[in-house]
């Protein structure tokens, strides 16, 4: 199997130019071992660059998952240099737009006269990726970063344009069909890593990916590529065979059909005949015709002069009749004059009735007004002002009434009002505080509602309890929520009693009298109350009682009482003033009315004599039109009676110019005819009389007998002649699919053009089909020399078509075989290939039993199913389903079964060593791990640095594994070399230069360096 231009070589030396944040100076690897890959960031091992190193190693070897045949050369520019994720000294420099990465490749044990150097130029536009590559050390060397950047462009250049290689090719090319390199990275550049055979949790793998993807690993993918190339060409033997038979299909439809075509042109040679000989004898019959026809239309011009010169005397007769008449135009004045006078007339005969019509309507309007007035004002008596200024006092009156009724039924209103509240014992500023203490749940009852004095005791307590109209009482213990509940409403007044005493008002408030009797001291004369204290008299004698509700309720209803009385008084007050009002109005009205009455009266006369006025112009206007309308009839009488002479005496000329013109007509026409009888045209192609006299077979002078008789005259007229050639002409187009309407189907344009032009002369209402001789003649010509053209062709046609026919079944029969011997070579190479893709599969099986052997676990299986393609279109279909035991004594359980995470792991990391393994050549290949560590505890990870270790020393194969510092000390047991990146601080633009270690002879971990490493010094 072939590895590519690199061929054995190992990885040696990578060196990056412009890509994330790593220096330029060269990485060293020790091929053939386990390459611890750690780091120290800012904070802790993240943010070192180890993950975009490896995915830049990981391009530069080819990594299928990379995808170079679809989107993944674009996605090679997230490697280059970003300020944006640099660090902060890295944000006043540009982006970089191009990047390099280099390799070495060289037998270790002679570095010098095997290397190879790979360079690979990264743009952040098309085209993304380029490869170059030439033999020998091909590295940047110079000291300082700067000049090593120069230095790279300047390297690329210098390699041989010729060995460039595109995105697409570059792996194939450099390292042969078998990956050299298989990586699982959490990214590469911004794209996140997708489902591989190397992720922990390979159940996201269906089996026919996991077989696709360990055919891949071993190389037999070329296999399933030399089958699909052979069923491609057995799919293109098996199109040829089909577009053979049928085109062969084809070619006997074509060769019928041009058997066919000749028979056709045989026909349409023997219609052709027939057509040309009637033709002939159609210009014999037509000139015989066109002789007679001559003879009889110069006998109709002789008799039709003879008719013209006697209609040209009666025309001369009929114009002096004329010359004699009136002049028409003073005729036609006068009518024109007698028509306007009339029409003058009769416009103002129809004013003066539209004037005394409009007359007589006033006249009427005003008498109907006037009797409607006199009905109106009837009994009116009085002074028009007068009843004006009684109507003014009389709705005065009525507006003072309702004013005084709307007062009584307010004052109805308030009583009602206030008689209601008193019978439930909230009148006035008392039952307003009462309400206002009963909505906060607090009992109370006005002080004077509840009191009611003896009509002997009223001059002793009537001036003490008048400042108290308006007091409340209610128990000592809701004072406080009472003064809440009355904040809004300033000056009430509320006495306390005490909680013990019943509902009695008079027992309640005995203590607050008792004090109030003491306080104010009683004087006579006239009676008042006295606070010596304060310095108050409160006058008494009062008429009314005023404590108790029952004393109130009665002075309130005798107050309803006398108000209802003042309503019904003010509602009668009211109706006598409406009324006088309404009589008032009424008599003005009836006198406004008597002197709308006198006014018409006045006016009345002068209607009437203007309506007399009127009447009399109107009958002097119908007088005057009656005079116009007897001038006109007399002017209409003169100038019809003109008329009719002039148009008798016309009746006459025209008849005889009419004659003279279809006289005239008669002669052109008839001189037209003699000239379309063409003579010249018929003696052209009849020949002379006796020619055509011969051709028709008639009796002539020098006419000839066969066998003693004369022969059979031929009696068919010209038209007939002409029609059965013509029909002749067309069976012969017909005969070769040719439509005599439009020409179309015909061979040749010229053929088309000329069937074309033979339909448009054609004249059925002149019982000539054909109009010009050019109608038959040019399509017959045509079509013969068309027919000449093919009369060698058609003599040889059958014997070539049968040659050809032959020949086809030959190559048929070559297709068949060539058909079948792929078949069979197809059918041989894939069971070559199932055989191949077995053993490749059993040995895949065979390696990863051994490495879970040697990890000391309990067995592993690969069950598969591998399937040809069912058809040429269909693909290989290998379902690879990987089993392996969990328990020294339990069964085998396939891969998606769940198990714990750090299982999982080292089983992936077994097949995928067991795929690289198996392969033809294993020494070389390179395995990327990203985070190897992850979900391992210390003993699976070291049976997964043991496994891995082992692999690369047995084997050749070279490792790269990322390890955090928790891993490295683990990892220092099982590595041939360790690759330390360093970031120190966002500060930075670029990474530190990384630090590469291995170790001596005794086992002692040292330093190492590039040169070193070239020289060829055996650090493994």
């Amino acid at each position: 199997m072939s590895l590519g231009i690199i061929g054995d070589r190992q990885l040696l030396c990578v060196q990056t130019f412009d890509i994330a944040r790593h220096p330029s100076t060269a990485v060293g690897l020790i091929p053939g071992c386990f390459v611890a890959v750690s780091g120290k960031g800012p904070r802790d091992a993240n943010e070192s660059g180890k993950t975009s190193w490896l995915a830049s190693v990981a391009l530069l070897l080819g990594d299928p998952e990379w995808r170079m045949h679809s989107s993944g050369p674009a996605t090679v520019a997230d490697l280059l240099f970003e300020p944006q994720t640099a660090g902060v000294a890295a944000q006043g420099y540009a982006p970089a737009t191009t990047g390099y990465l280099a390799g070495l490749f060289a037998a270790p044990d002679d570095v010098a006269d095997t290397a190879h150097t790979v360079w690979m130029k990264l743009s952040a536009t098309p085209t993304y990726v380029e490869v170059r590559h030439a033999p020998g050390i091909h590295l940047a060397t110079a000291q300082d970063d700067d000049e090593r950047h120069h230095q790279a462009a300047e390297i690329y250049r210098g390699l041989p344009a010729a060995s460039s290689l595109g995105a697409t090719q570059y792996a194939t090319a450099l390292y042969g069909p078998v990956p050299r390199c298989l990586a699982f990275l959490t990214s590469r550049g911004k794209r996140r890593g997708g489902p591989s055979l190397l992720k922990l949790d390979t159940g996201l793998f269906t089996p026919a990916g996991i077989g696709t993807a360990l055919i891949g690993l071993t190389g037999r993918a070329s296999l399933l590529d030399t089958d699909a190339s052979l069923r491609h060409g057995l799919s293109e033997a098996e199109h040829e065979l089909q577009t053979g038979r049928m085109e062969d299909v084809d070619s006997h439809a074509i060769e019928e059909r041009a058997l066919r075509a000749v028979t056709q042109r045989s026909s349409a040679r023997e219609e052709l005949a027939r057509a040309q000989d009637l033709w002939a004898l159609h210009y014999a019959r037509g000139l015989l015709d066109a002789l007679e026809r001559a003879e009889q239309l110069h006998t109709a011009l002789d008799d039709q002069a003879q008719t013209l010169a006697r209609v040209r005397d009666e025309r001369a007769s009929a114009e002096a009749v004329q010359q004699a008449l009136e002049d028409p135009t003073r005729l036609e004045h006068q009518l024109d004059e007698a028509e306007l006078a009339k029409h003058t007339t009769e416009r103002l005969l129809d004013q003066a009735h539209e004037n005394e019509c409009g007359a007589r309507h006033r006249l009427a309007s005003h008498n109907r007004a006037l009797q409607e007035a006199e009905d109106a004002a009837a009994g009116a008596r009085g002074d028009l002002d007068d009843a004006r200024h009684e109507a003014q006092r009389a709705h005065q009156r009525t507006v003072s009434c309702q004013v005084r009724l709307a007062e009584a039924g307010t004052r109805l209103q308030h009583a009602r009002g206030d008689l209601s509240q008193a019978e439930k014992g909230r009148y006035g500023p008392a039952g307003r505080t009462t309400d206002t203490l009963s909505t906060a749940g607090i009992s109370a009852t006005g002080l004077l509602d509840g009191l009611g004095l003896p009509h002997e005791e009223r001059s002793a307590w009537g001036p003490r309890l008048a400042l108290y109209g308006d007091a409340v009482c209610i128990r000592a213990s809701d004072v406080p929520a009472a003064r809440r509940a009355l904040a809004d409403q300033p000056g009430a007044v509320l006495i306390a009693v005490p909680d013990d005493t019943g509902e009695n008002v008079g027992d309640s408030v005995r203590g607050f009298l008792d004090a109030l009797a003491s306080r104010m001291r009683l004087e006579h004369g006239p009676d008042a109350a006295v606070d010596d204290v304060l310095g108050l008299c409160v006058l008494g004698g009062f008429t009314e009682p005023f404590t108790g509700r029952t004393a109130l309720v009665d002075r309130l209803r005798t107050e309803v009482a006398r108000a209802e009385q003042d309503l019904a008084t003010a509602h009668r007050l009211c109706d006598r003033a409406r009324e006088a009002e309404v009589q008032s109005e009424e008599l003005v009205r009836r006198l406004e009315v008597a002197a709308s009455a006198a006014h018409l009266r006045s006016q009345r006369p002068a209607l009437e004599r203007e309506l007399a006025t009127l009447q009399r112009k109107t009958a002097a206007r119908k007088e005057a039109r009656d005079a116009t309308e007897s001038a006109l009839q007399q002017a209409v009488v003169a100038h019809a009676t003109r008329a009719l002479q002039h148009a008798q005496a016309q009746s006459v000329i025209d008849k005889a110019r009419s004659v003279e013109r279809q006289a005239a007509e008669q002669h052109a026409a008839l001189a037209k005819q003699i000239a379309a009888l063409d003579i010249a045209h018929w003696q052209e192609h009849g020949g002379s009389r006796e020619a055509a006299l011969r051709a028709l077979r008639r009796t002539t002078t020098s006419s000839v007998t066969v066998d003693g008789q004369p022969p059979r005259p031929e009696r068919r007229s010209e038209s007939t002649l002409r029609q059965r050639a013509g029909r002749h002409l067309d069976h012969a187009l017909e005969a070769v699919g040719i439509d005599t309407d439009t020409g179309a189907g015909a061979p040749t344009a010229a053929l088309q053009d000329a069937v074309r032009r033979r339909n448009n002369l054609s004249d059925d209402s002149a019982g000539r089909p054909f109009a010009d001789a050019t109608a038959f003649e040019t399509p017959a010509e045509t079509l013969k020399d068309w027919l000449d053209r093919f009369a060698d062709s058609d003599a040889s046609a059958a014997q070539r078509i049968a040659a050809e026919h032959a020949a086809r079944a030959d190559r048929i029969a070559f297709g068949e075989q060539k058909v079948a011997d792929l078949r069979m070579s197809l059918h041989t190479i894939q069971g070559s290939i199932a055989l191949r893709l077995e053993q490749a599969l059993d040995d895949i099986e065979d390696a990863l039993a051994t490495l879970n052997r040697d990890a000391g676990l309990y067995g592993a299986e690969l069950h598969r199913a591998l399937t040809p393609p069912p058809s040429l279109q269909d693909v290989w279909r290998c379902e690879v389903t990987p089993y392996w035991r969990r328990t020294p004594h339990g069964p085998l359980l396939p891969y998606d079964n769940v198990t714990n995470s750090a299982q999982e792991k080292l089983f992936s990391i077994h097949l995928v060593l067991a795929a690289l393994l198996a392969s033809p050549h294993p020494r070389g290949r390179v395995l990327i791990l990203d985070e190897l560590g992850d979900s391992l505890g210390t003993h699976h990870r070291q049976e997964v640095l043991e496994a891995l270790a082992k692999s690369t020393q047995e084997h050749g194969i070279t490792v790269l594994g990322t390890c955090q510092e928790s891993l490295l000390d683990d990892a220092a047991e099982h590595c041939g070399e360790l690759l330390y990146f360093t970031y120190p601080s966002h500060t930075e633009a670029l990474n530190a230069p990384t630090r590469m270690f291995g170790y001596d002879a005794n086992g002692e971990r040292v330093e190492l360096t590039t040169d070193t490493l070239l020289a060829g010094r055996a650090w493994w």
